[in-house]
């Protein structure tokens, strides 16, 4: 077997294992760390450490097509994506697109969902992937790669109110400014 797929065989395997458990309601692990990893996106690219450095907080959202509530809050995450500050972005990884990526790229396009989507990863971001435990899961992510701020699961009902203020609390963590988000209907 080719050595260069098998962190994406492993990634597999794990992701796998949560289509076993479910969109289960468990606490998320401690999230690991992004100060060093590569992930392959859905379109084909690569999303490193580099692209959190370059913006003061990064939020990862982990869902799967499998997960009714995670596709239920689609929309709003797209909407939530398009109308954060330069500053911060939204990213997802999505844990079982590999078994019909274009159903994913025409799923994400219906939700106006236009970011980023990493589908595979290296050994760092497998155990990030390790610790989540159940869909949908959140995470807030520093410049450092660091995990900061608590973890978010389950579709939440005021998406765009409960992530700007864990974005704030995040924020004022690390002395940057708080956000406003406006979302256009």
């Amino acid at each position: 077997m080719d050595r260069k797929k098998l962190p994406a065989l492993f990634l597999a395997m794990l992701l796998t294992l949560g289509l076993l458990a479910g969109c289960s309601g468990e606490e998320a692990g401690d999230g690991g760390s992004f100060s060093s990893f590569a992930g392959g996106t859905l379109d084909g690219g690569t999303f490193t450490q580099e692209e959190i450095k370059a913006k003061d907080l990064t939020i990862i959202n982990f869902w799967g097509m499998f997960c009714n509530p995670c596709r239920a809050e689609m929309p709003d995450l797209a909407a939530y994506a398009k109308a954060l500050p330069d500053n911060v972005q939204l990213i997802t990884i999505c844990v079982d697109a590999l078994n019909d990526p274009e159903e994913t790229v025409e799923f994400l396009a219906g939700c106006g969902y236009e970011g980023v989507t990493i589908v595979t990863g290296d050994e760092a971001l497998v155990s990030v992937v390790n610790g989540v435990q159940s869909f949908p899961t959140t995470i807030f992510v520093n410049s450092k790669g660091e995990v900061v701020g608590s973890t978010i699961t389950g579709m939440q009902r005021d998406l765009a109110g409960t992530y700007t203020a864990e974005v704030n609390k995040a924020l004022a963590a690390e002395g940057k400014a708080e956000i406003s988000v406006d979302i256009q209907e």
